[in-house]
């Protein structure tokens, strides 16, 4: 899933709702995992979901946020983000 027309970047996957392709409701986005490239291009690696994502946002890493790899990502809405299900989740 491609960030590149998103005029506001990856802020406003901060807050959105996440389901998976079955509609169950995994939770919503606190904080994302990101690395810069080479030539500066910001790549989301995982999004942070739940009270855990929250703790991590407001304490550093080591609170036991669920996380979502980037890759199970398929639909990007404006307040709801539709992944793959996953197991363990």
């Amino acid at each position: 899933m491609e960030l590149n027309d998103a005029p506001t970047g990856v802020a406003h996957l901060i807050g959105a709702r996440v389901h998976d392709t079955g509609g169950r409701k995994l939770g919503r986005v606190h904080e994302l995992r990101a690395h810069r490239e080479g030539d500066g291009t910001v790549v989301v690696d995982q999004l942070l979901l739940g009270a855990g994502a929250l703790r991590t946002r407001l304490r550093g890493p080591g609170a036991g946020a669920r996380t979502i790899p980037w890759e199970a990502v398929v639909e990007l809405g404006p307040e709801r983000i539709v992944v793959h299900v996953i197991d363990g989740l």
